[in-house]
């Protein structure tokens, strides 16, 4: 098979009769001679599945073998030239523009779509974990695509594409409206780069699903899991303290740099990412929590220093910080468990036993729990509960009231959120 232009390609050009090229029977004049190859073209598929036969006959006007056989090795050498040199399209009727060449890596309209992807996700402003999920969720699509036999040039996507990988792939209703959510990330971005005209995926619905509701620890579990990594996890521990009364999110902690905190007026800035959107936020420390920044400040030998690296403490090399998800599972979700009421390796039951119960709550659900207890302790004018977790939806407040955000922090630097034992 011949690779041509605009991806399209060619079988080899034969002469018919077989033996056209050494026959020398008066007998195979009575035969029809004839030139042809099969042309393929990937934008007319369904209509030509095994190629478009390109067939031009050559008996017209001659009447010895000498004459056709030489007029088979014209026609073919013609042939060669229209469709090779010439880029002529048969099915079309129209010539090829010239494939330009993309330089290795950089992005091009006739590329792949798996290709472009590829090439395209690492450059958006999301979060590390977002680009992670992102590369995942490319590696599913190509693995459907292989399946199905799919394959066509990024400009040429379309929601029938979409729909037929993700179908194939049988996912879940959140699944499936993840796998939206981020390819539609990539696929914008490619529409303002010009490699696609539209984003398929404001042609298609998401599905319905059902909002469950986030698994919490009661007040006395989570004492006894903080007890427990005092003595056993200690750098573990004091991040727990930390994160459980700022009401903000690992990854927001683990940009953290000294330089950020200002331990006096018990405060520190955060620069919060939704989606592509980044915002500096003043977040305020409990006194509950003041001698665990204090510990990890004098562990800090400059401004640079993020505070939650290797370890959980100060360095000037970041990491990222899946790594609580991981010491999670590994420390408290894999190896502890409630039996009657009291926290319990589960390597010192008996073998046997099944009278326990498992702790299945997140990290993450750590910081409602803290929003909750907050929220309680707290009126609802103050809402000091939206305040540390940095949402600002009142767009009055938000735009008037300036100095609200700058009181209400005020008020929570003297707010006492007797919960946890420290």
């Amino acid at each position: 098979m011949k690779k041509l232009s605009n991806n399209c390609s060619r079988t080899e050009i034969w002469g018919s009769p077989k033996n056209w090229e050494t026959t020398t029977s008066k007998s195979s004049l009575k035969k029809s001679w004839s030139v042809q190859c099969d042309f393929y073209d990937p934008t007319f598929k369904k209509e030509y599945p095994k190629g478009f036969p390109l067939r031009r006959k050559v008996n017209r006007g001659l009447y010895t073998v000498e004459d056709r056989r030489a007029a088979v090795k014209f026609v073919i050498s013609e042939m060669e030239k229209l469709l090779d040199k010439m880029r002529y399209n048969p099915i079309s009727e129209k010539y090829m523009e010239p494939d330009v060449k993309p330089v290795s890596g950089t992005l091009n309209s006739k590329m792949n779509f798996i290709e472009a992807l590829r090439i395209n996700y690492p450059t958006q402003t999301v979060s590390e974990g977002v680009k992670k999920e992102i590369r995942r969720i490319i590696k599913k699509i190509e693995s459907a695509a292989v399946t199905l036999e799919i394959e066509f040039p990024i400009c040429e996507m379309h929601s029938g594409h979409v729909r037929d990988l993700l179908d194939h792939l049988s996912l879940t209703p959140n699944e499936y409206n993840k796998y939206l959510t981020h390819l539609s990330i990539v696929l914008s971005d490619l529409v303002e780069k010009r490699m696609l005209f539209h984003n398929p995926i404001r042609d298609i619905k998401k599905k319905k699903t059902t909002k469950k509701l986030r698994e919490t620890l009661e007040i006395s579990e989570l004492q006894q899991i903080f007890d427990h990594l005092k003595v056993n996890n200690y750098e573990f521990f004091r991040y727990g303290m930390i994160f459980f009364h700022s009401g903000s999110r690992s990854t927001e902690m683990f940009r953290l740099q000294e330089k950020h905190v200002n331990l006096r007026k018990q405060e520190y800035k955060l620069t919060i990412q939704k989606g592509n959107h980044f915002k500096e936020v003043i977040k305020v420390i409990l006194p509950n929590v003041i001698p665990y920044w204090t510990e990890l400040l004098a562990m800090s030998n400059g401004p640079e220093y993020f505070l939650f690296t290797r370890g959980l403490c100060p360095s000037d090399i970041p990491t990222q910080s899946y790594q609580i998800t991981k010491r999670w599972k590994r420390l408290i979700k894999d190896r502890m468990v409630f039996k009657n009421g009291i926290l319990t390796d589960i390597r010192s039951l008996e073998k046997g036993d099944k009278n326990f119960t498992r702790i299945t709550a997140d990290f993450y659900s750590l910081k409602h729990l803290f929003l909750d207890e907050l929220d309680k302790a707290s009126n609802a004018a103050a809402n000091y509960s939206k305040t540390m977790a940095g949402h600002t939806t009142n767009v009055t407040e938000r735009v008037y009231l300036v100095g609200r955000e700058g009181r209400k922090n005020e008020a929570l630097k003297s707010l006492q959120i007797n919960v946890l034992a420290g």
